[in-house]
């Protein structure tokens, strides 16, 4: 229940906060998305990045088709991040990457366990990030499986 409130909430914030990440007028520049898996089970191989592609909240910068997310132009900032995952009948590994790195890892045993990791991340333009299964025979259930990003304030990466 409560990754479900996280993820209702990062709807709110992607729909309410203006470029400065305060309440308010909208943005003139937005940047947030929220994205999940179709229905049913979604097997992925070792190293294969996560496609969410049923879009819940999409304004700029995430490719439902690749399942990369790339700062855009004046889009630069700290962004809040999660990764919301639920496996099926076994367990599963993702990463949440960025620019190929590893940022954090989630994990689940099997029969339906469920993991989450938000962060803060200070992203530039032309940073990516993507979530990958790192294990192989693994499998991801239902639209249990969330994606977000909202850029909660900008900065001028030149400074």
């Amino acid at each position: 229940m409560a990754n479900i409130l996280k993820c209702l909430l990062f709807v709110f914030i992607c729909r309410t906060t203006n470029v400065t990440g305060t309440f308010g007028d909208p943005p003139s520049v937005k940047a947030a998305f929220t994205a999940t898996l179709p229905g049913g089970v979604n097997p992925y191989g070792q190293n294969e990045k996560i496609r969410y592609n049923r879009m819940l909240c999409t304004e700029a910068g995430y490719n439902h088709y690749t399942g990369i997310f790339t700062v855009g132009e004046g889009k630069a900032g700290n962004y809040l991040v999660s990764v919301t995952m639920m496996s099926g009948f076994v367990t599963a590994h993702t990463t949440l990457r960025k620019n190929g790195a590893i940022y954090v890892w989630l994990y689940t045993g099997n029969q339906y366990d469920m993991a989450t990791q938000t962060v803060c991340m200070e992203l530039e333009v032309g940073d990516t990030i993507w979530v990958q299964m790192n294990n192989k025979a693994s499998s991801l259930f239902d639209v249990y499986n969330t994606f977000t990003a909202v850029r909660i304030n900008g900065f001028d990466p030149r400074k």
